[in-house]
């Protein structure tokens, strides 16, 4: 209980320093967030791959997390770390399989990511290939997650694959403010759903 609650705690002073500062307390807390995260897989885990794999995939995504917040923010650099982050998390989740899979989950997740991603084309320049390649592997990260929960109906599983999808929604928000024109809103909504999906991801392996 006490663990949750400073997760919870770390990231709501993240966000709020997003909007209202102090510096610091922006840079400390954006990854310390994950950083906790990363302490309560280890801890309370089941030793298994998944648990590794699950941890390997937040350490990337603490690497992406300072990444994406230097004073000269390493856009390219923080892609590729989410984008290892999202390997590693497949891998886990198609690990876990336990019967045939569906193929109307990857119809509707690649028409989505279409739709998202001709939104973000006429913005992306010469990140148009990175982006794509970026946005093909999050959705079969969360096609992963997906035939998890399908395919055993475990809490487990759905926890991975909310948390997958919560993801996706979270690195959404994060190309369309970045590419699309900035909104109020976004940081609060970004690191909401991020810290959120990542959470899932730890309660998925809490579960086993």
């Amino acid at each position: 209980m006490w663990v949750w609650l400073a997760v919870s705690f770390s990231a709501l002073l993240h966000i709020n320093a997003a909007y209202r500062g102090p510096q610091w307390q922006f840079y400390l807390f954006k990854p310390l967030t994950i950083v906790l995260l990363l302490a309560t897989t280890i801890q309370f885990g089941s030793s298994d791959l998944y648990q590794k794999l699950i941890i390997a995939g937040l350490l990337c995504s603490v690497v992406g997390d300072i990444c994406l917040m230097l004073p000269k923010d390493r856009f390219v650099a923080g892609l590729a770390s989410f984008l290892l982050a999202h390997v590693i998390y497949s891998v886990a989740f198609w690990g876990e399989l336990a019967g045939p899979i569906v193929w109307w989950l990857p119809a509707l997740l690649g028409g989505a990511g279409i739709i998202v991603y001709l939104l973000l084309l006429p913005s992306l320049g010469r990140l148009a290939v990175p982006v794509a390649v970026y946005i093909a592997v999050i959705l079969q990260m969360t096609w992963a997650a997906g035939e998890y929960w399908l395919t055993t109906r475990t809490g487990a599983g759905l926890a991975a694959f909310a948390g997958a999808l919560i993801f996706l929604i979270s690195d959404t928000l994060l190309a369309l403010d970045r590419f699309r024109g900035r909104f109020a809103a976004a940081t609060g909504g970004i690191m909401t759903t991020y810290y959120l999906s990542q959470a899932l991801l730890v309660i998925s392996v809490l579960l086993r």
